[in-house]
């Protein structure tokens, strides 16, 4: 069925939203708010419809061909038919959504225009490819297992693309889909090398021969690793370090530094916005006056050593122990004295944790995408002066910050950081105040 609707806004999610004359909400993707458009019901829910665009009747200036192929068809973009203004705005209204549905308020401010990411095109230094059991590569069409064959991706760098290309033409990868279930490919930002982490089908086994052959018939210079349910290996002999890196100079913390990690570790995908946000977090923790930091979810120091060079002690905690490793390493490179890293769950950690005299002047915490949840209140009964929350999901952040306020925290600062041109993905950096 065809129904006509005027778009209100764009709600969390990237979708946009739209009324029936009885007032049944409509939720359809690529459009802009202000466009009236047609479109076509895909499924009815309890009080809201879900609907994909048939025709743009009236469209927004601010809409543009999309400069992808596959944009509507691969699951990763959302947001290219959008000018790139657009996008930031409708990310600070997005954020401004979720913290009105929580009925969090900022205290005497509003929410910073959103940080714009220094390229909104081939800024990702790492892509995860799907595999199918006939050797197709590509990315999964949203909300289904459907693969979008692609060779080329606009917002991955130039160097993973060079990557993608030839694994796209590779016979001896359509010859051994059956086995592969994903290949990530990662790009360093400091040095340019390549790797690719290739992750075997449950049960299957990749053999000696294959990537003998492989490394063989490729042009590229890549480091391959192999990953086997939690097990990461590197492939093969090399005389490079199997790491990653990146420079920032002093102007991010006062002094020059460098962070290194393995394949096995977290990083942000956006490496030149990375610099932006970390500057963002240091100016945010300097205001503050704090010396005695507990960081969350740490990985592998990308906020730790810089906040480590601007005068504080840091206390670490994050599951993965590949990452805890490099933050030891990472640090100690920075000529840090005072940091303590330390393995382990944080929701555990947080209930382990002493207040009283022993407590922290600062939280910072970056957490998965579906944020601190029930554990969000023993933050605020560790009673720390100041918390920096730095979230990649404006729902979940508003969800938490909402517990926070309740506990005699306000929030005053609130800071979007574009870290996800051409998606609904949004960074945030909220600091928070003990009342």
């Amino acid at each position: 069925m065809l129904h006509t609707v005027n778009i209100e806004k764009i709600i969390s999610g990237g979708l946009g939203l739209g009324r029936l004359d009885d007032g049944m909400i409509v939720l359809t993707k690529f459009v802009l708010p202000g466009e009236r458009v047609r479109v076509k019901e895909t499924k009815k829910r309890r009080g809201y419809m879900e609907a994909l665009p048939v025709e743009i009747l009236d469209g927004s200036p601010d809409r543009i061909i999309p400069p992808c192929p596959y944009f509507e068809r691969c699951g990763g973009c959302s947001f290219q038919h959008m000018s790139y203004s657009a996008q930031l705005s409708v990310k600070k209204d997005i954020v401004q959504e979720s913290l009105t549905r929580a009925r969090v308020a900022l205290d005497h401010t509003e929410i910073n225009p959103v940080l714009p990411s220094p390229k909104t095109f081939h800024y990702r230094f790492r892509i995860r490819l799907q595999v199918t059991s006939d050797g197709k590569i590509g990315f999964y069409q949203s909300g289904s297992n459907n693969l979008i064959e692609i060779s080329r991706c606009l917002v991955a760098t130039e160097r993973i693309n060079t990557a993608l290309q030839e694994l796209t033409g590779c016979a001896l990868i359509k010859n051994t889909g059956a086995d592969l279930r994903e290949i990530e490919l990662l790009h360093s930002p400091a040095d340019d090398r390549l790797f690719a982490v290739f992750h075997e089908q449950r049960g299957k086994k990749l053999s000696t021969e294959f990537f003998k052959e492989f490394k063989k018939t490729s042009s590229l210079e890549i480091s391959i690793f192999l990953k086997n349910k939690r097990t990461l290996s590197p492939v093969g002999e090399s005389t490079a370090p199997e790491v990653l890196s990146q420079s920032f100079d002093e102007s991010i913390c006062g002094r020059a530094f460098d962070i290194s990690w393995s394949p096995g570790c977290f990083s942000q995908v956006n490496a030149e916005q990375n610099l932006g946000l970390i500057k963002l977090v240091c100016l945010l923790f300097t205001k503050t006056e704090s010396r005695k930091l507990l960081e969350l979810y740490c990985g592998m120091g990308n906020f730790s050593v810089p906040l480590g060079l601007s005068g504080a002690t840091v206390t670490g905690y994050e599951q993965n122990s590949e990452s805890i490793k490099w933050a030891r390493r990472n640090a100690e490179m920075a000529g840090l004295k005072k940091f303590f890293f330390h393995t382990g769950d944080v929701a555990q950690k947080l209930n382990e944790l002493p207040g009283g005299t022993n407590r922290f002047d600062a939280i910072v915490l970056d957490p998965p995408r579906q944020g601190l949840g029930k554990s969000t209140p023993l933050l605020a009964s560790l009673e720390p002066r100041t918390i920096l929350y730095i979230s990649c999901d404006p729902a979940t952040l508003a969800r938490d910050l909402a517990m926070l306020v309740e506990r005699g925290y306000k929030l005053t600062t609130l800071a979007p950081v574009d870290m996800f041109p051409q998606t609904h993905h949004i960074e945030s950096v909220a600091l928070l105040e003990k009342n």
